[in-house]
């Protein structure tokens, strides 16, 4: 038998023990998810088969006003509904405090088995189809309640702890008959509902804000199993009722080409899908929205809504009805009463409703029995033989529905279902279900239920556990493969949609519907955002595993058999190109993602195209379709530019280039509408823009388009393709080749038509003199021999036409194009001049015309002299034109006084030229171009004509001069002169500008004008102007349809110039607000053009009209004033409001736009503080009594004192008049219960009535001296005590009140001989008092040594000390004797030896305010209240306390270090002498030293006081108390004295400096436990007689409730995801200060952006560190230094993950660390500063020891934000609790 068996034998049985309230609390502390009492409870009842639950919150008035009511819950809904009464009565639900909860569900009664089970900890449900395992949830109500009460089926159970106790007992009976009946059903036999009954610990808010709890219940219905409605009340108020249906069950069909069975293990296989369509719809009061925050936004998402259902017949009008017979209900909207339209009806119910799909796999499990028994064991409780894994889908239909109503309804807040919808904008609402939700996300759209294995408090699935892990990994591929499916039924429905949507076109096509087709598209986009997977929380493993079952359950992604849809309908993504917008244009068959497809869902066409499933379009694929089918010019065009810009360096003798030249086709439409097939391999020249030939003409074959050929430079297609610019002769070439000859249309054949004949010359001629003269005779060559000239005989060839200048031959074949007449002239030369006298004579007797006149000296143009034309010029031979009713008579004149024959010139009654009606006048003619190329056509050319040019030469004018216009338009006929000033504006630009000068017409009346009254006149420069606005102000406009001109030709001013506005604004103000405005407005556009002199005499102008009525009188019943811009003030929010202001004050507001104006005049945005100080100076009271009293009066005196810079005369008006306010106070009598007055020192503080007055300023006095003033405060008048409102008062002769009284310190029974409690106050003072002067920098009577030297300060005792007070005022004399504990005089009359002697009593305690009060008086030189209160401060404060507070206390502190040695070794001497010594017990402890004892903070100092005035402080110890303990030291077990033992461990003295350094006076936080070991007052012994607390403070927290906080603080450090970091309000700095660490909660200065990832770490750095990334380089040794051995053992010691802490860099500051909303933050600068050069030394002891207290320390503040004694309590139980892990590390390093 071995050794324990042995002993096990000989041994006794004993109990175990729990503390069932730790074992409870350590469990409730990992439910750290929201809503864990509700969502147990629901689970509950969802097991229970329960249909409805109701939920209750009730307050403490409404549970007592229904006890005599036991049976009646909430009122009903219609009761509800008829509370209208006590509608603007409901409270603010966010801050109503609630007394009960009470959670009732309509399911199965409690069995017995339920009972006992209910009584039992960690004994879950043992069906396995029923969600609870541990058997825990029940306990969850602790959480809330004590003593939680359930009811079911006529019986109870109550839970308490006996005796108040560790150990919970329950009580169970039955229930009375009252309780029996339930409200529900008039006759029951047993209460059908269940019901849990919590009474909260403490009365406490909602636990969340019931729009919350609302959304979380709606949420939690989705999945269960039987629950159909769920009623959240609030007392009566129903705040909310949610229903479920459900529509029937569709079996679907497995995809086949999917894998059914889990991966690695197969233990899982999905035998069956359905799916089943879910509708929620919530009734929810507006009162319960009003209490939801303002929902966050979500970036834009692409938004293609559903096409309208056909009208008509056919496919779509099938196939839309059947979308609307099924798509999801539309949301109802109750109409409710009319309200009020700014007060809402809270009590409105408003209706929403959400739809859905389910889609459930039905999944069967087998198990080897290794595994069955090891899952047993976790879960207590078989696996089931079969599960079901459930996904919610939320249709792109519904999901829009959804969103609307939200848009529509809960615009702010957002609606109930706001977490149910699919989460598209991966905000990461989707949540696993284990029954109901836990904080594990999805990493997909929607939400997942399944037997998932959860950790104990359910908010996430455990992984941890090896063989639950893997059930809970085999089950994440279920998922994957139903989300897979779900995808496939989704583009399997598409997929239908499209085809048969194609069958119905005519012929068969893929292109379909546009308004199908964009709706498709989003049916697909929303199912690939609703796939596309993100990272999940807490566990990563969610979204891989499931990302990974989703695409591996296929074939191999690399097979690209994922479906998706295309441009060409539903595909497998092999078949799919990525969306190219270029290349679709011209690629009409290659299926490619639609544009909405590829932008809408990035991150999954990302992942598809990473992973080979989407393709790129490739050179294959464009051949493919050019080979297949000829592009339109449109497609071809973009081909051409792909091909340009995707290959532009491709030469063009490559095999791919050539490749796709040859399979190139594309069709040409040609001007008889048939389209003609172009290979591009038959393209070999091209047609510039900037070539000769039009493109209109007909061009070559073998020319590329010009429509296509213009979208290109020259250089691109000569290099790209080879391709040369078409030139003339191919040109020409090609018009007389045998395919354009023999062409039907006659209109484009060169041989058949003089009008394109015609045109084909003009071409030619304007190309010909920059053609090479080869080109000229190739041309030449080409038109010679072809019958291309018209003449008067027809069409000839070249060498048979004439030209001729004259009727000579009329039978000659002249040239005669269509457009212009060509004759020759056959006279010779030396006929010229017998020609010319003949004319002259035949010009004289009237025997030739104007015409024939012409026509022949142009022909003998070359033949005249000189003097010919000058004798031509001058004679007047040239008629002109008469009106037809005149005489026959012929007006001749010369050519200059006459003008071109032209409509517009002969409407403007001009001279003009009589040229007859045989031939129409051409002002220019072509002929000179046409000749040209004649010439070398061998036509022969007689002469060359252009009359007008001729006539010009001659003097003719073509148009009139400007000033001939400008009289036109002047002039007194109407139509005459519209038509001049029409004909001015049409030719300015071209003949006009340069010489119109409008100086030169200034006086000149010529522009038609509008005057203000409607009248037209003629007005001149100066006098009219063009904008609209002016006319307000009595300026005429010009007319309207000529504003544009006049002002861009006539250079006519848009505004009037300020000289004539400002006498309009000096007689004619506008005398109403809306008129005013017009004008003001105007002005403000102006405002430039004034002067600084003109403003200022606008500011002297009554200008503004101001209304006198009251606010809000019609418009037209005010009567307005008119005032001085100076005079007047802007209306605004704030002056507007202020009743004082409004009615002393002018103020007016005529919109932003006038206001500039005005502003600019000199109305101001309110009265400057001397306007106000004048105008309250005037009238005191009424000014009193338009502030609403005493507040609002001091409001304007705080804006007067503030600026004090007031001129003399006011300053001395204010003295003079009693305009300041005064208070003075009265006290109240108090009397006892019998009437009988109390004493002061018996009753309660004071009570006063204060009266205020409106006094001179010598009258009232200044307050400081608080002592005096209590005593006399019924005889005075004091000042507001403020220092602005004192220092204001004293500025204009308000006298202080210390200045009128005098003291008189009285002793009785002086001491002799200084007391102990004398000896310490001196020491005390004379330390403490230059640390006060340090810190305070007062100017102070004495050198700070002097009260040290020798007897110059002094503490005496005495009996009794009164202080005699006397005040002289207003010419009263007061005295008031009053009874001290502490005074000081400079004199020796009190027969002290010093010059400054401290009295302090015996009799009373000693209060440290009179003592610092009393010094502070005497020898600081400008003595303030809060000098006292500082220097009581450092006095009655321990060292520690004032050294974390910031004060220099290191000198003092190491001056008591050096006593304390000395004070040891005089000790240990004592001790070694008293061993010596015959008969000495060396056992015994030594006595007391005889000397006093060390300068001790704990022993001497007097504890603080427990008010800064009125509260009197603890006793200080006499002479005759036991000497403080700390003052002896006890000795240890083994008879050596603490200090000289060493059996303390490195962990407990580091937990003694701990406590030492982070626990402030005072102790812990009321709740708090006292530490193990510390002094919960460090003011010494002498606080033993402080008053007892209450039960509340005397109370100890248990251990347990810390450690869980303690575990939820940690476990609240979180990832800090963002990039850039810049939340200031949620910071938490540590700060140094001297050589311990202060915390500023104020936040960082700096923003800081994420640069990279050291060692798991994330890497911040501050926005003004230049160049991050160079600054990262250089910075990464010592940052992997910090990461690796540093910040990884101290994760280690707090179990933090490393995603939870991060670093930062900054360049100055004192920012050492920081918490943001749970992310850590560490500075590298410290680090590098402080440890970096001992860790390269592998010494990291300090670094760890440092950072271990900084990370506890942001830890704290995850539980206590502040800086306070909480907040320092929990960052010493911080470190407490991990204090052993880093001893462990450091005893490591």
């Amino acid at each position: 038998m071995d050794v324990r068996s042995s002993l096990w034998d000989s041994g006794r049985d004993e109990e175990v023990q729990v503390n069932q309230r730790a074992l409870i609390d350590k469990v409730l502390a990992r439910y750290s998810g929201e809503h864990t009492v509700l969502r147990e409870l629901l689970q509950n009842a969802d097991d229970a088969g329960a249909k409805n639950v109701e939920i209750h919150f009730k307050t403490r008035a409404f549970s007592e006003s229904a006890k005599e009511h036991s049976g009646v819950t909430a009122k009903s809904s219609a009761t509800t509904e008829a509370a209208s009464s006590n509608r603007s009565k409901l409270p603010d639900l966010t801050k109503e405090l609630l007394h009960q909860w009470e959670f009732k569900n309509d399911g199965v009664p409690f069995r017995e088995e339920d009972w006992n089970r209910l009584k039992k900890i960690a004994e879950g449900n043992p069906d396995e189809q029923k969600i609870g395992a541990f058997g825990v949830g029940f306990y969850s109500l602790f959480s809330v309640t004590d003593e939680p009460f359930v009811t079911s089926g006529g019986q109870w159970m109550g839970f308490y702890w006996k005796d108040n106790k560790d150990q919970l007992f329950a009580r169970r009976g039955a229930l009375p008959p009252s309780n029996t009946s339930a409200s529900m059903d008039p006759n029951p036999k047993v209460n059908p509902w269940t019901s849990f009954v919590m009474p909260l610990r403490e009365p406490s808010t909602f636990p969340a804000r019931p729009v919350d709890i609302s959304r979380f219940l709606a949420t939690s219905l989705t999945f269960t199993s039987s629950l159909r409605g769920v009623s959240l009340f609030f007392n009566e108020h129903r705040l909310a009722h949610l229903t479920k249906g459900t529509g029937s069950s569709k079996n679907l069909p497995l995809p086949s080409n999917l894998d059914s069975t889990s991966k690695p293990l197969g233990i899982m296989h999905v035998k069956t899908i359905n799916s089943i369509d879910l509708h929620i719809q919530a009734k929810v009061l507006r009162w319960t929205y009003h209490t939801g925050t303002e929902k966050p936004k979500v970036p834009a998402r692409l938004v293609i809504t559903k096409p309208a259902a056909a009208t008509g017949g056919g496919f779509f009008a099938s196939l839309f009805g059947s979308m609307a017979g099924t798509r999801a209900p539309e949301p109802i909207t109750a109409t409710p009463p009319a309200a009020a339209p700014n007060e809402p009806d809270l009590l409105e119910i408003v209706e929403s409703s959400v739809g859905m799909t389910v889609y459930a796999a039905r999944v069967d499990v087998k198990l080897d029995k290794k595994f069955l028994t090891e899952l047993e064991r976790a879960t207590k409780k078989q696996p089931p033989a079969t599960c079901i894994y459930s996904l919610i889908y939320t249709g792109k239909d519904e999901y829009d529905a959804s969103r609307d109503e939200d848009e529509r309804n809960f615009k702010t807040t957002g609606g109930v279902f706001q977490g149910l919808r699919a989460d598209l904008d991966r905000a990461g609402t989707s949540r696993v279900f284990i029954g109901h939700a836990t904080s594990q996300s999805t990493g997909i759209g929607g939400h997942v239920s399944a037997r998932f294995i959860p950790t104990v408090e359910r908010e996430s699935i455990d992984f941890v556990d090896r063989n639950v892990s893997k059930w809970n990994k085999e089950l994440l591929y279920v998922g994957g493969y139903l989300a897979r499916a779900v995808y496939e039924y989704q583009l399997s429905s598409i997929k239908t949609l499209w085809e048969e949507a194609s069958k119905s076109t005519t012929p068969p096509s893929d292109d379909i519907d546009e308004t199908l087709r964009l709706w498709l598209e989003g049916k697909c986009l929303h199912a690939l955002r609703f796939f596309t997977f993100y990272n999940t929380t807490p566990s990563a493993v969610v979204g891989t595993d499931t990302e990974a079952a989703f695409f591996s359950c296929g074939k191999p992604l690399q097979q690209g058999e994922f479906p998706i849809l295309s441009t060409s309908g539903v595909k497998a993504s092999a078949q799919v190109r990525a969306w190219e917008p270029q290349m679709r244009l011209f690629l009409k068959k290659v299926p490619m993602l639609p544009e909405g497809i590829a932008n809408g869902a990035p991150s999954m066409i990302s992942f598809l195209r990473e992973w080979g499933m989407v393709l790129p379009v490739n050179f294959q694929d464009v051949i493919a379709e050019l080979s297949n089918r000829a592009l339109t010019e449109e497609e071809m065009l973009e081909c051409l530019k792909w091909r340009m810009s995707s290959q532009p360096n491709q030469p063009n003798v490559s095999t791919a280039h050539e490749q796709f030249v040859q399979a190139a086709v594309f069709s040409v439409r040609g001007a008889d509408g048939v389209d003609r097939v172009v290979p591009l391999s038959t393209i070999k020249t091209f047609l510039s823009p900037g070539n000769i030939v039009p493109p209109t003409c007909p061009l070559p074959q073998h020319t590329l388009p010009f429509e296509l050929g213009k979208h290109f430079k020259p250089d691109q297609l000569r290099q790209f393709f080879g391709w040369t610019d078409l030139n003339v002769v191919q040109w020409a070439e090609y018009l007389v080749s045998e395919e354009m000859l023999s062409s039907s249309d006659i209109e484009k054949n060169v041989t058949k038509s003089p009008v394109f004949s015609e045109r084909v010359f003009i071409i030619l001629a304007r190309a010909w003199g920059s053609l090479p003269n080869k080109q000229m005779q190739q041309i030449a060559e080409l038109l010679r021999g072809v019958t291309v000239i018209p003449t008067k005989t027809g069409m000839r060839k070249p060498a048979e036409a004439y030209f001729s200048n004259a009727n000579v031959f009329p039978d000659l074949p002249t040239v005669m194009f269509p457009g212009a007449v060509i004759k020759g002239n056959l006279e010779k030369v030396d006929c010229c001049r017998p020609m010319f006298t003949l004319m002259l004579t035949m010009i004289n007797t009237g025997d030739w015309g104007v015409q024939e006149l012409v026509k022949y000296l142009v022909a003998v143009r070359t033949t005249l002299t000189p003097v010919e034309m000058t004798k031509l010029q001058h004679t007047a031979a040239f008629p002109r034109e008469s009106p037809e009713d005149s005489s026959k008579h012929i007006d001749r004149r010369k050519p200059s006084a006459l003008y071109e024959p032209t409509d517009a010139l002969r409407d403007l009654g001009l001279p003009i030229l009589d040229w007859g009606t045989q031939h129409k006048w051409r002002p220019a003619s072509e002929e000179g171009a046409e000749k040209s190329c004649l010439l070398l056509l061998d036509t022969k050319i007689d002469s060359f004509l252009d009359p007008a040019k001729f006539l010009r030469e001659l003097g003719l004018q073509s148009f009139p001069s400007l000033a001939t216009v400008l009289a036109l338009a002047a002039g007194p006929d109407l139509d005459l002169r519209r038509k001049a000033l029409t004909y001015l504006l049409e030719n300015f630009t071209a003949r006009y500008a340069a010489t119109y000068h409008v100086s030169d017409y200034m006086n000149l009346a010529y522009i038609p004008s509008l005057r203000s009254d409607g009248t037209a006149f003629l007005a001149k420069h100066g006098e009219v102007f063009l904008n609209p606005e002016c006319a307000l102000l009595g300026f005429s406009l010009v007319e309207p349809s000529l504003r544009a001109d006049a002002l861009s030709k006539l250079q006519v001013a848009k505004d009037p110039p300020t000289n004539l506005i400002m006498p309009v604004l000096a007689k004619s103000a506008p005398q109403n607000e809306s008129l005013a405005q017009q004008w003001f407005e105007y002005l403000t556009g102006r405002i430039a053009d004034f002067t600084g002199e003109q403003f200022a005499q606008l500011r002297e102008m009554a200008i503004v009209p101001a209304s006198s009525a009251a606010v809000g009188a019609a418009p037209a019943s005010r009567k307005a004033t008119m005032y001085k811009p100076g005079e007047c003030f802007f209306r605004n929010e704030r002056n507007s409001s202020t009743v004082v202001h409004s009615n002393l004050f002018t103020f007016i507001d005529f919109g932003g736009k006038a206001n500039v104006f005005l502003r600019a005049c000199g109305v101001k945005n309110e009265p400057s503080v001397p306007e106000v100080a004048a105008s309250l100076l005037n009238d005191p009271k009424r000014f009193l009594e338009l502030a609403g009293g005493p507040r609002g009066y001091l409001d304007e005196l705080r804006q007067i004192a503030a600026h004090q810079n007031f001129q003399p005369a006011l300053i001395q008006q204010m003295k003079r008049t009693p305009f300041l306010l005064g208070s003075r106070r009265t006290p109240r009598p108090v009397t006892d219960k019998h009437g009988l007055a109390i004493g002061e020192e018996e009753g309660e503080e004071e009570d006063y009535d204060i009266t205020y007055d409106l006094l001179r300023p010598d009258q009232i006095i200044v307050v400081d001296d608080t002592n005096a003033y209590s005593l006399f405060s019924e005889a005075l008048y004091g000042a507001p005590q403020e220092d602005l409102l004192e220092g204001f008062y004293m500025f204009i002769g308000s006298p202080r009140l210390s200045s009128l009284t005098a003291e008189e310190y009285q002793p009785r029974q002086i001491e002799n001989q200084p007391s102990r409690l004398a000896t310490e106050t001196r020491a005390l003072i004379l330390q403490r008092f230059p640390l006060f002067l340090h810190e305070r920098n007062a100017p102070c009577r004495f050198r700070p040594d002097w009260l040290a030297t020798g007897n110059n300060f002094q503490v005496r005792g005495c009996g009794k000390l009164n202080l005699v007070r006397t005040l002289n005022f207003g010419g009263k004399r007061l005295t008031k004797v009053q009874e001290a504990s502490a005074a000081a005089e400079l004199a020796t009359r009190f027969g002290s030896s010093g010059p400054l002697s401290l009295f302090i009593s015996t009799q009373d305690k000693l209060d440290m305010y009179e003592v610092a009060h009393s010094i502070c008086k005497l020898l600081l030189k400008n003595h303030k209240v809060n000098d006292s209160l500082l220097f009581m401060t450092i006095l009655s404060t321990d060292l520690r306390a004032l050294r974390r507070r910031g004060f220099n206390v290191d000198r003092i502190i190491h001056q008591q270090k050096v006593e304390q040695r000395l004070m040891a070794a005089q000790r240990v001497a004592e001790e070694q002498s008293l061993a010596q010594m015959p008969g000495a017990d060396p056992f015994q402890p030594a006595p007391a030293p005889s000397l006093p004892p060390p300068l001790n903070e704990k022993a001497r100092l007097p504890p603080p006081p427990g008010g800064l005035r009125g509260a009197k402080a603890a006793a200080i110890p006499r002479a005759s108390s036991p000497p403080p303990q700390s003052a002896v030291r006890p000795p240890s077990p083994d008879g050596r004295t603490i200090a000289s033992s060493r059996s303390k461990t490195v962990a407990s003295n580091a937990l003694n400096s701990l406590k030492d350094r982070f626990i402030r006076k005072g102790g812990i936080p009321n709740g708090f436990p006292s530490l193990p070991g510390s002094d919960s007052t460090l003011a010494g012994a002498g606080a033993s007689s402080s008053a007892p607390r209450g039960d509340e403070e005397a109370r100890v927290t248990p251990t347990n409730d810390i450690d869980r906080n303690i575990r939820t603080a940690i476990a609240a450090c979180r990832a800090e995801k963002s990039s850039v970091v810049a939340n200031r309000q949620q910071m938490t700095t540590v700060k140094e200060s001297l050589d311990d660490g202060y915390c500023d909660i104020s936040g960082a200065d700096n923003d800081f952006s994420l640069i990279s990832t050291v060692d798991g770490y994330r890497f911040y750095v501050a926005k003004d560190v230049p160049s991050p990334q160079q600054t990262m380089a250089s910075k990464l040794p010592a940052l992997t230094r910090f990461a690796s051995a540093i910040i990884k053992p101290l994760a280690q010691v707090y179990k933090l993950p490393s995603t939870s802490i991060h670093i930062f860099y900054d360049l100055h500051g004192g920012l050492i660390a920081f918490n943001r909303n749970g992310s850590l933050f560490l500075n590298l600068r410290y680090y590098e500063s402080w440890h970096d050069a001992e860790v390269q030394e592998n010494q990291t002891h300090k670094a760890l020891i440092s950072w271990y207290h900084s990370l506890a320390h942001e830890i704290a503040h995850n539980l206590v934000h502040p800086h306070n004694a909480e907040h320092e309590f929990y960052f010493s139980a911080i470190c407490e609790s991990h204090l052993m892990d880093l001893v462990r590390i450091l005893a490591a390093a």
